[in-house]
Parts: C-alpha cells; structure tokens; sequence
C-alpha cells in the first residue's frame, strides 16, 4: 500500500514540475524575438545651420518629406522603404532581422545629376540591429553638391549691357551658363572626382557695343593637410566687377576684376579666396558687325471668332512664324458645356498643356475625339518643336465640337520660342 503511495506521490511531484516547467517556457523569448530587434530614428538637416547665399524651397530642406531607405549592408538589399521620414515616425519602432545594415534619406535622388537649379541632400548611416534590443539612429541629411552663386557690382551694370551669359563648369560635365534672370541665384553641381577648381567663361557686350569673352580659374586653396578637393558643402560666392573702364578699341583688352568666396560648411567658416587662386586664362575682343533686326515670332489667325457649324469651304488655322523655332506651343480650353468639360478634364487636359513638348500627354493630343481616344490636336509623325513656321489646321477638331451640343469655347494659345515676346490669342468656337 505504502508503495502506491510513493507512486502517486511521484506522479504529483512530476506534474506540477512539468506545469512549472511549462510556465518558464512561457517566459523565456520565442525564436523570432530571439533573431530581431527594433530600430528607431532621429533625423535632421542641417540646411537650417548653414551660413548661404542659396533661398531653399521648403520641401527640400523638411527633412519630414525626405523618403526613408533601409538597406542590409551585407547583401545590399533594401528591406524597408518609407515615402517619408514622417510615415516612418508615425510606425513608432521598426522590426528588424539581427544584422548591420546603413539608413539612407534625402529630399531627392541628386546623384546623377550634374547641375541644377535644386539643391541635393542626403544622410547615411551605419547600425546594428541586436537581438531583443531597440538601436536608436542619428542622421543628419547634409547638402551633396558644389554651390556656385554669381553676382555683379554696380559698376558692371553700369559699363555692360544686361545681355552678359557666364559660363560655371564643375571641371566635369556639370556647366549651367547664368544669365541676367540668374543673377544672385545658386545653382548645385555635382561634385566632381578629384578636382580642386571651378572654371569661369565671362561672355559681355559693353555699352559701346565691345565685346568680350574672358576665362578664369578659381582653384579653392589647400587647407593645413594640404588637402584642396572639392567636396560637398563647399559654396562658392562670385562678384564680378568691370575693373577699368573697358575700351572701345577692341585691340586693347578689358580684363574684369573677380573675386570669390568660399564657404566651406563641414567646416563652418568662410574665406576669401586669395587672388593668386584666380587665374585669368586669357579671352577675346571685338566689336561686331551691325546686327539684322531681331525678328520675333509672328501670328495669323489670332484673334477670331467661328460659329458653327462651318460654311463649306471654311477653315480654322493659325499660321505661325518663329525664325528662332518653336520652343512651347501652349492651349488652353475653356467651354460652358460640361459635357465637353469633363471629356478634356478626363484626358487630363483640364489646364493649360503644351502641342510642342506633348510628353505623356502624346497619345492623347494626336488620337481623335471622334475615336473616343484623344482630341486631335497634333499630328504624332509632325513634331511641333524647333520648327520656324507651323499651321495650326483645327478645322476638322472644331467641326467635332457639335457632338456635345450648345456651347461657348475659348481656345487660349501661346507662342514662345524662348528669346522673344511670347504671343498669345484667344480662338472663339460657338456652337449655337
């Protein structure tokens, strides 16, 4: 009897270890919990602190529109992409697999880009994700580019026409030429491999008709490692005056005074780059023959009223002529008629769109309206840009119109060719 008892005595104490077992089991962390860990971030730009010439657009410098990527460093994959640094926040912490891996953010992909009027920053940084534990990241999201501002003295505008272009090369294959509407403003190159200037071609007509074409190096000064490559952050500051007044005989020479700052922000200081480190390369002078009349873009067939339907015979064009090409030819369509409204608002021709440089809009401009397609407008096997005269034939497209019954239509169309006035007319449809 005693002997059942130690049986059933045993028994007892083997299930309630097993139970107790069972509930530090319970405890101890699942295999899953045991590979991951989390990964928050705390990310800024440091636009803010910059000491710049440069007006940055607020969407570029909110470092909570920045797209947010998460990239194993061992097989270079992107495990986690967020559209937006402030998606990412609202998640809270991210799950991630034990490992190493770098988080990359920027307001845009900048790095093919040679030169631009928009400016590129970005952050990246390593980290390691440890099984059970949150690993909190900092990053800041820097400028990646070379700036190059560019202005004038007083004395300069006063000696040369308002015509001046300057010519800004990276030494690579980023070149913006800057006119008078760039005057005062930054534009961004990309940073060049292994190069220690930014090169200068200053291109003006002086009042009395002279004109010059000089070149310049300006090579950013070595710091105390003897270091001198351009790297990103650096922004160079140029101011350029006319020095002696220029003469009008174009044998003698008017070499213009240049002087440039650099401000470099890894460092946080500005300089004044010495004159040695500007090296005048020479140019040319030389006073041009008198010039042809410019001829500017002309139009016939604007304005005009047309009721429809059309007498026989009858035709709606507009004839245009741009010696210089054809660089936009914009419309835009305003009717009373909301059937007709909604079939443009529904090709995506609600505002104003452009014949010369169609883009996606292609198909839709050269399909007809009478297919269900498109509206008619081009003809897909006739580019419209860089031509010197183009008839504007709308006969066929107008003669549509009274599918849609009663209405009033106003057809807005620009001309530009990029140097002249731009010309503008309105067509006017009615369809009784």
């Amino acid at each position: 009897m005693k002997r059942n008892n130690y049986i059933v005595s045993g028994l007892l104490f083997l299930g309630l270890l097993s139970c107790e077992m069972r509930d530090e089991l319970k405890k101890l962390p699942s295999r899953e919990e045991q590979d991951t860990g989390w990964f928050t971030l705390d990310m800024t730009s440091n636009s803010q602190n910059m000491v710049t010439k440069a007006v940055f657009d607020s969407n570029d410098v909110n470092p909570q529109l920045y797209p947010v990527e998460i990239i194993n460093t061992v097989t270079g994959v992107t495990v986690c992409h967020f559209d937006s640094y402030a998606d990412l926040l609202s998640q809270g912490q991210v799950k991630l697999i034990s490992g190493r891996y770098k988080v990359v953010a920027y307001n845009y992909d900048g790095s093919e880009v040679h030169a631009s009027e928009r400016p590129w920053f970005k952050g990246e940084t390593e980290f390691e994700i440890l099984a059970g534990k949150t690993t909190q990241v900092n990053t800041v999201c820097k400028l990646q580019s070379v700036a190059v501002t560019v202005a004038f003295t007083n004395e300069f505008k006063q000696q040369f026409r308002d015509d001046y272009a300057i010519t800004v090369t990276n030494g690579d294959k980023g070149v913006k030429v800057y006119g008078k509407q760039h005057v005062g403003k930054t534009f961004y190159f990309k940073v060049p491999d292994q190069k220690n200037c930014v090169q200068l071609t200053v291109k003006a007509t002086t009042v009395a008709n002279a004109q010059i074409a000089q070149n310049y190096t300006v090579t950013k000064p070595a710091d105390a490692e003897g270091n001198n490559h351009l790297i990103s952050g650096d922004e160079f500051t140029v101011k350029i005056d006319a020095g002696n007044e220029p003469s009008v005989d174009p044998a003698t020479q008017a070499q213009l005074d240049i002087t440039v700052d650099l401000t470099m922000h890894e460092k946080g200081i500005t300089i004044e780059i010495p004159t040695e480190n500007i090296i005048f390369n020479g140019g040319s002078s030389s006073t041009p023959e008198p010039e042809e009349p410019e001829q500017g873009i002309t139009v016939t067939g604007l304005p005009e009223t047309y009721n429809l339907p059309l007498e026989e015979g009858q035709t709606v064009q507009v004839n245009i002529s741009a010696p210089k090409g054809i660089a936009k030819l914009l419309v835009k369509i305003q009717s009373d008629n909301e059937g007709f409204s909604s079939t443009l608002a529904g090709f995506g021709l609600g505002g104003e769109f452009d014949l010369a440089n169609p883009g996606e809009l292609a198909p839709i401009l050269s399909n007809s309206l009478e297919s269900g397609e498109g509206i008619g407008l081009i003809d897909a096997n006739e580019p419209i840009l860089g031509k010197t005269s183009y008839l504007f034939d709308v006969t066929e497209f107008m003669s549509l119109l009274s599918l849609y019954g009663t209405s009033h239509n106003t057809f807005t169309i620009t001309i530009e060719d990029g140097s002249s006035e731009p010309v503008t007319g309105v067509l006017t449809v009615v369809v009784p």
